[in-house]
């Protein structure tokens, strides 16, 4: 069987759940495995948040890295390629060995009617604990916390970044709701280590720990600090543990690199030793800068998908500089496409181009009356689109509203 093959078997499976996962179908598939029961939580770390996530689990990695743990990651969405999802040492998963994997579990996903997602949770903790005899394991949350399927596994540390509304659909409408839905990630006895949250989620997570029987650790203090060389910024995080400079851009990202510093003493190591490797993290999309062909103004590229992460783009955006900004924009059919148009819409000197993202992509009649007359130009082809923006050399082109966008792009690169 090719990795096409692979993939394409995988992707028949059901992608997104129209209610609430649970866990007992994973649960019985892993209960073949022999190293299920015997997990060590102190090597498992989860990681749960709307915003945040996968930007701490990168760091996070890095960090351990760099103090020579063997470490392995388990994230999603991908990009460009499934195996970028299973991580061991930095290193994607080859496709032999995905291939493998799959092969190995098949029986298991046919039997228990495995999800995509879960399909590939199981397949990753597999290759983490039967084949890379790891120091920790990472694994992001796909979606909320309690019934995901990464929720199956023990930890000793869990981690809760940035909260707001997201997959309201399936997680409720409200923060208090979100937020229990979060929580669940927290097990017996252990430790987590939090971005701020919201007032109103204080006493719901307070009551959580206490029910755990577990202790908070609040992510570090950090301020930023920019410099600009030919006028575009250079970042830096000042935390408790000294100065570095970062290689993902603003604010935003310093929020997640101090969550991924604390968690990296908790786990018992020296950050300041350490700093030096946070220009290194491997993460894409996060206000990428790219060249593409025939385009003469950089191209940025950031999977911004709900209010919360859009208005730190925005943040963002106040260090670039623009003669004209191209918004080239695709929101997904389950996300809130009015609040997320009514803030990019803001931005000064810009022009819209509405395009669809190729999964759970709104249709392009679906916008809003008022966001299709504001848009220059529309396009269900993304790098069609692209291709027809007449920008000048001192404009800035910026693809957003979805990660799947972003993976487009690299693509066709």
């Amino acid at each position: 069987m090719t990795y096409e093959q692979v993939v394409q078997n995988l992707e028949s499976l059901s992608i997104m759940p129209k209610t609430m996962p649970g866990l007992e179908k994973l649960k019985k598939a892993l209960s073949h495995k022999n190293w299920y029961q015997s997990l060590d939580p102190q090597k498992i770390i989860t990681v749960a948040g709307t915003n945040g996530k996968g930007t701490t689990c990168a760091a996070l990695e890095t960090l351990l890295i760099s103090a020579g743990q063997k470490v392995g990651l388990y994230t999603s969405p991908h990009l460009i390629s499934t195996t970028e999802r299973i991580r061991s040492n930095g290193q994607n998963i080859s496709q032999e060995n995905f291939i493998k994997l799959y092969l190995e579990n098949e029986k298991l996903i046919r039997t228990y009617e495995l999800t995509h997602f879960e399909s590939l949770t199981l397949m990753a903790a597999d290759y983490f604990f039967s084949q890379q005899n790891l120091d920790f394991a990472i694994f992001e949350v796909g979606l909320g916390g309690t019934y995901d399927a990464t929720n199956v596994f023990p930890n000793g540390l869990s981690i809760i970044t940035a909260l707001g509304m997201d997959h309201q659909n399936i997680l409720g409408n409200t923060i208090q709701e979100i937020a229990s839905n979060k929580f669940g990630i927290i097990k017996k006895n252990s430790v987590v280590v939090h971005h701020v949250l919201p007032e109103e989620t204080q006493e719901l997570f307070q009551a959580t720990l206490e029910k755990a029987d577990s202790r908070s650790v609040a992510a570090c203090k950090w301020t930023l600090k920019v410099e600009h060389k030919n006028s575009l910024p250079i970042w830096f995080i000042d935390t408790q543990y000294g100065i570095a400079e970062i290689n993902i851009p603003g604010a935003r990202a310093c929020e997640n690199i101090a969550t991924a510093l604390t968690a990296f003493e908790v786990l018992g190591f020296n950050p300041q030793k350490h700093l030096s490797c946070l220009k290194q993290i491997k993460w894409q999309g996060r206000m990428q800068m790219i060249s593409l062909p025939e385009i003469n103004c950089p191209v940025f590229l950031s999977g911004d998908h709900n209010p919360q992460g859009v208005q730190s783009l925005i943040d963002l955006l106040k260090y670039y500089k623009w003669q004209t900004l191209h918004l080239v924009v695709g929101v997904g059919q389950d996300k809130d496409a009015e609040n997320i148009f009514s803030q990019l819409l803001q931005l000064p000197r810009h022009k819209l181009y509405l395009t669809v993202t190729p999964f759970k992509g709104r249709a392009l009649s679906d916008y809003s009356k008022q966001v299709k007359e504001h848009s220059t130009a529309q396009n269900e082809n993304l790098i069609e689109l692209l291709k027809s923006i007449q920008a000048k050399a001192d404009d800035m082109i910026l693809v957003t509203g979805s990660l799947y966008l972003v993976g487009e792009v690299l693509k066709s690169k």
